[in-house]
């Protein structure tokens, strides 16, 4: 049983500069934290504050304490929450939907999945509670694997005020599929959605986004896990009839469209649908795509419009691209971020990817082969390269590109870099956190924002991680660096208010996480 206490503030563990506009946080006794776990608390498009869970204390042998803690844009404390319980609560994932926050625990002493749903104020609202057991096993092993600081969110989105949605993976024997879940947070209410009149045996759900009042997946389907390589579906789910709304394939176009993105459109009804267009007969997993598709649909599954910009013509004017969708040093192009201009502009914010050889590797390989043994070293390696950004009308057509070039990192060797698809590559690089990308920040509508980045770097005067941002004021982009000089254990960036960033460090030794607010440009 939870034990909850509630405090207003903090006058022992946390210190501050000072009471109203300081610059800097500190938190002591933090004796385990997961960067990943916090997050910003934004209204009408601005920062706000700030959410952070850490492990406080430990009670006895059993038992731990935890805190939830709350802080303004300026990282004074707003409120505080402690709680005990197991030390086997594990915290998975965290969002915020505009009134209220979510954490999804993992509690291995009574094998639950617990999602918790608090008020901005520091109430406990609600909590939803699920058994996990076999059929969740993939969904275990997932967060065993990629469960780190810099990954993204697998399994818990926001529903906009309207509560929260989890897409879990479930596997039953050899057939494997999905079911969405959805937490309101505006009464204790929930439900499932299990895909229905679907007699194929595998399916593979990702969360896209939401559009008013519609959770969007893609949606590969196939009969035997390793046959061919599926069909893509587009499905909207709507969370108030609890039903299907639509399921968009391909069957009857030209083209195999496979999205990996999705933007509503605020007002409109509509929501723009963007990612990579196939050959009919293409093999989605193994062949090369032939450029980028962006689909105008409307929220009842009707396609508005179609656009095509293919690599080999259209985005080869622009980039040094050939035929198979790589660029010319950078590789594949995994697209981070939509953002329409009230200027009629549209920009596209990606990044790339590519496989390499891993000397290591084929060396571990070649060593295995003489000594009559199999190794699974993997003879490739994948790397994250430049960041890219391009430019399209307002009918969708590119008009321009940028490659904004950085440090290559390696985040992925192994036997699955040697076989792996693009599309599958991008979606581990991901979760994982594997990307540079950071976040986009600022106000498109009035024709300026912010694309941020991280980098690390060696020079003559420094060596080290940066944090980079992409200011773009209207009419062109202009380049700021910021040097991310630090001795912490683990760290993490996140947008702040205007003009700045916030930056949290933990320092595992000393169990201490810092905050503070640092000046861009």
């Amino acid at each position: 049983m939870i034990k909850q206490l509630f405090t207003t503030a903090l006058f022992v563990t946390v210190l501050a500069t000072s009471t109203h506009a300081q610059s800097k946080l500190t938190v002591e006794k933090v004796y385990s934290a997961y960067l990943r776990n916090s997050g910003t608390i934004i209204e009408q498009g601005e920062i706000k504050g700030y959410f952070y869970l850490y492990q406080s204390d430990k009670i006895d042998r059993r038992t731990n304490e935890y805190t939830l803690q709350i802080v303004d844009e300026n990282l004074n404390k707003v409120q505080e929450i402690k709680f005990e319980d197991t030390k086997k609560l594990s915290l998975l994932e965290s969002a915020y939907n505009g009134n209220s926050l979510s954490f999804l625990f993992k509690n291995e002493e009574e094998k639950l999945l617990q999602m918790k749903v608090y008020d901005l104020d520091g109430t406990l609202k609600y909590t939803y509670s699920r058994p996990y057991n076999k059929k969740t096993d993939a969904l275990m092993m997932q967060y065993e694997t990629l469960h780190t600081d810099e990954g993204m969110n697998q399994t818990v989105f926001n529903l906009a005020d309207k509560g929260y949605i989890s897409v879990l993976p479930l596997r039953d024997g050899r057939e494997q599929t999905y079911e969405v879940d959805m937490y309101s947070s505006e009464a204790k209410k929930q439900w499932t959605y299990i895909p229905d009149n679907d007699d194929q045996k595998y399916a593979f759900a990702e969360y896209l986004g939401s559009a008013d009042s519609l959770v969007i997946l893609e949606v590969i389907r196939k009969n035997k896990i390793m046959s061919g390589s599926g069909t893509a579906h587009l499905v909207g789910i709507n969370p108030i009839t609890k039903k299907k709304q639509f399921d968009i394939d391909d069957e009857n176009d030209k083209y195999t469209f496979v999205p990996s993105s999705v933007l509503p459109v605020k007002g409109a009804g509509k929501f723009i649908a963007m990612g990579n267009y196939f050959d009919k007969n293409a093999n989605i997993a193994k062949d090369a795509s032939k450029g980028l598709a962006i689909y105008e649909i409307d929220n009842n599954g009707n396609i508005l419009s179609k656009t095509y910009n293919s690599w080999a013509v259209d985005i080869a004017k622009h980039l040094p691209t050939n035929t198979k969708g790589k660029i010319d040093n950078i590789g594949y192009l995994y697209i981070h971020k939509m953002v329409p201009t009230s200027n009629g502009k549209f920009f596209i914010v990606g990044e790339g990817y590519k496989k390499q050889a891993s000397a290591g590797g084929i060396a571990l390989t070649a060593l295995s082969a003489m000594s009559g043994s199999v190794g699974n070293t993997g003879v490739t390696k994948v790397v994250v390269t430049d960041l890219v950004v391009m430019e399209f009308d307002g009918g969708y057509k590119i008009k321009d590109a940028n490659i904004y070039d950085k440090t290559n990192s390696t985040v992925l060797g192994g036997p699955m870099s040697d076989y792996s698809s693009q599309h599958a590559l991008a979606m581990y690089i991901k979760m994982m956190g594997g990307f540079d990308y950071e976040f986009t920040t600022g106000k498109p509508e009035d024709n300026n924002f912010i694309i941020c980045f991280s980098d690390w770097v060696k020079t003559s005067d420094y060596k080290g991680e940066t944090f980079n941002a992409i200011r773009y004021n209207g009419t062109k982009f202009l380049r700021d660096k910021i040097e991310l000089k630090s001795k912490a254990s683990r760290m993490r960036v996140l947008p702040a208010k205007s003009g700045s960033i916030m930056i949290m460090e933990y320092y595992k030794k000393d169990k201490r996480l810092e905050f503070r607010l640092e000046k861009l440009g």
